[in-house]
């Protein structure tokens, strides 16, 4: 049986889920029904659960707080489901991003949530170990998780032949597993939910239904995959090419965003990887388009930023020199010492005696 923990402040609304559907005939057992997300976080702490279904709006610690601290403490890789009444896509993108395999708005139907619960049985039960420690015997539907996150890293990057091979291994993977429609649904719409995500990390503000219609459009077909991986293969160069797009129109907005942050917080440890992870922009592109425009790295532009800044206030000001260095961002006076060297072609001291000049 697949273990289910509810996460609710209001009792109706548990008690509703608990009877909503026959859970035991589907598989499943709610282990735990907690009253906020602080209660189901101290419960996970010690037991595991294969699915959690959360209410967005809770005291103590909301379902998205709760998703988003068990995700970065690698507290419990159990699916989640995150329960609203309100149709807000600001909360369906933040779910995404903790990889929330649903957003469902209250009331929730019938037919929904057995649907959600039998796409969890076929994926919750695959690779899994029997009582002696065994695979399970095959005919069960497979997630073919690496091979996807190959193709979707291929993707991110730009990377056709690793595009074309990624492709192979999963269908390679698939056939081996025994091929059938559900295999296939499975696997195409766990890179549909990746894909999503990726094009959310580029531009907070991208538009889910435009992705998800390019998707549709590509990857299926009157409701049905087109199941080829010749199809799969082109429909991956498409989705390359889509996200170079999107790239193209944010990396402006987001280097300016960028440059005023460093011009405002030039004496904060700013790094590169936090920058890119605050503004949603893959570090290695954010990397690469900031190389581009100011024909240097990210690092040698912060350390410019900073002399210059450094070198107004020994003009401006009595301070010492160690201080200055501190204000500008720098706790080692000697290395902001040759940092001011190798950018001003002397001294500290001397660029003061002499006015602003070498």
């Amino acid at each position: 049986m697949l273990k289910v923990m509810l996460v609710d402040d209001e009792p109706f609304i548990m008690q509703g889920l608990s009877v909503l559907i026959d859970w035991e005939a589907l598989g499943y057992e709610i282990v735990k029904c907690a009253n906020d997300g602080g209660e189901a976080y101290e419960y996970l702490k010690n037991d595991k659960v294969d699915l959690i279904i959360a209410d967005i709006s809770m005291p103590v610690m909301t379902g998205l707080e709760l998703l988003k601290k068990i995700r970065e403490e690698k507290l419990s890789d159990a699916y989640f489901v995150i329960l609203s009444g309100y149709n807000d896509f600001n909360y369906a993108q933040q779910a995404i991003r903790y990889s929330c395999m649903e957003y469902m708005l209250k009331p929730v139907s019938r037919e929904e949530l057995t649907g959600i619960l039998k796409r969890v049985s076929l994926t919750g039960r695959m690779g899994s170990k029997n009582d002696e420690g065994t695979d399970e015997p095959a005919g069960k539907v497979v997630l073919f998780k690496d091979e996807l996150d190959s193709l979707v890293s291929a993707i991110d990057l730009n990377e056709v032949t690793r595009m074309n091979a990624s492709v192979d291994a999963l269908y390679d993977a698939m056939y081996a597993a025994g091929m059938n429609e559900e295999i296939l649904a499975m696997n195409i719409n766990y890179l549909q939910v990746r894909l999503i995500h990726l094009a959310v990390e580029q531009d907070e503000s991208v538009d889910q239904e435009e992705i998800l219609n390019f998707i549709n459009e590509n990857v299926y077909d009157a409701g049905r995959t087109k199941g080829t991986r010749t199809h799969l293969k082109r429909f991956a160069l498409s989705y390359a090419d889509y996200l170079a797009g999107l790239r193209k129109n944010v990396s402006r907005g987001v280097l300016q965003e960028i440059e005023r942050e460093i011009r405002q917080n030039y004496a904060e440890n700013l790094t590169l990887k936090d920058l890119s992870r605050k503004y949603y922009v893959n570090p290695s592109y954010l990397g690469q388009i900031f190389r581009k425009k100011y024909d240097q790295s990210f690092k040698d532009y912060l350390c410019s930023v900073r002399i210059n800044e450094a070198a107004q206030l020994l003009i401006k000001t009595d301070d010492k020199i160690s201080l200055i260095a501190e204000e500008v961002g720098y706790k080692d006076t000697d290395y902001f010492i040759q940092k001011f060297i190798e950018l001003k072609g002397c001294t500290p001291a001397r660029y003061r005696k002499n006015g602003g000049t070498a």
